[in-house]
């Protein structure tokens, strides 16, 4: 007979696996369309539907300008679902040292894992007490555009913290929004994604230098943040290898080739979960944030400048893998690869 924390865990597991459902056919833009789809078959709501066009046509350029108010953010982020989410796993916050609220920051989360879930209810919601750990600190989740494509779907997105990533998007949160303001990136994106059913924590951070130059530009602190765990949710299946994994890095091709084959490979790591397909193993995460890099504004940094202050997160990254990696159960064996 089950125990009651067997339906607990069920109900965090599908609350996951409802997560996950709902990114794919978010990105493919099958939710938005299905559901418009839907709506066009009533003709009595059609007038609804106008009005949500027109929403959407106003609204357009808020992922761009600082995301969604607050009272929405923290009624979004306070729902059920995204408990069961921090306490499948389970993911826990680990401060490691105070956060000057008169200051705005660049969070860099590192790895990006097959769903960067560490992230997301950390920074994304208030479910692990971000705002009582770092008061004044109000963070936003940097995303690739194509999440603010979909129609309702870009709604939930907003709803959990994600703006969009690129430059104008950065420099609006922190330069116009006030001090505290703060932005959360995944350097090593998606690309980093096909790296995280391995036994390393394999970075893709050696070219990826843009958030460090807005971080110059700027002037604001660089706080590297590690999730020891991420990458724990997937293996490499059975019947694929990492060869055929990683050559998405090195194609050559157009962005929806390697949009296509980013999907398809996921959908295939997707199958070594727990149990069934798309469920991740529950092995704890926990996000370390490590201490601030203090960066003085410079308007027009040169190339030798945003090298040297790269090659110091860099270090600062290792430092906090290898002062953690004990604590939060790091097997001796497992490195950290920088590339």
């Amino acid at each position: 007979m089950w125990k009651r924390g067997n339906f607990a865990r069920l109900f965090q597991g599908f609350a996951v696996l409802l997560h996950y459902a709902i990114v794919l056919v978010g990105l493919t833009g099958v939710f938005g369309v299905g559901a418009l789809y839907l709506l066009l078959l009533n003709p009595q709501i059609w007038p609804l539907l106008a009005l949500y066009l027109a929403w959407v046509f106003v609204d357009w350029r808020t992922p761009r300008q600082g995301g969604r108010k607050a009272a929405v953010i923290n009624f979004i982020g306070a729902l059920f679902p995204f408990r069961c989410m921090r306490d499948y796993y389970p993911i826990t916050l680990v401060k490691t040292a105070d956060l000057d609220p008169e200051r705005n920051y660049i969070f860099g989360y590192h790895p990006h894992g097959f769903m960067p879930d560490g992230l997301m209810i950390s920074f994304g919601t208030n479910q692990l007490g971000f705002e009582q750990k770092f008061p004044g600190i109000s963070p936003y989740i940097g995303s690739h555009s194509t999440f603010f494509i979909a129609p309702l779907y870009h709604e939930i997105a907003m709803g959990l913290r994600l703006v969009d990533a690129g430059s104008e998007s950065c420099r609006y949160i922190l330069t116009q929004m006030g001090a505290g303001h703060s932005i959360a990136l995944v350097p090593g994106g998606a690309a980093e994604m096909l790296d995280s059913c391995l036994g390393d924590y394999i970075l893709t951070l050696n070219r990826r230098k843009q958030f460090i130059k807005m971080a110059l530009e700027t002037g604001s602190s660089l706080v590297p943040v590690f999730g020891f765990g991420q990458n724990d949710s997937f293996k490499i299946p059975s019947f694929a290898n990492y060869e055929w994994l990683k050559n998405y890095k090195s194609s050559n091709t157009s962005l929806l080739k390697k949009w296509s084959k980013l999907m398809i490979k996921g959908i295939v790591i997707s199958f070594s979960g727990k149990y069934i397909p798309g469920l991740p193993h529950n092995n704890p995460i926990t996000v370390v944030v490590g201490s601030p890099i203090h960066v003085k504004q410079v308007t027009s940094p040169s190339d030798e400048q945003i090298d040297q202050l790269h090659t110091q997160y860099s270090m600062e990254i290792r430092r906090l893998f290898e002062n953690n990696r004990n604590k939060y159960g790091v097997p001796s064996e497992t490195k950290l690869i920088i590339q």
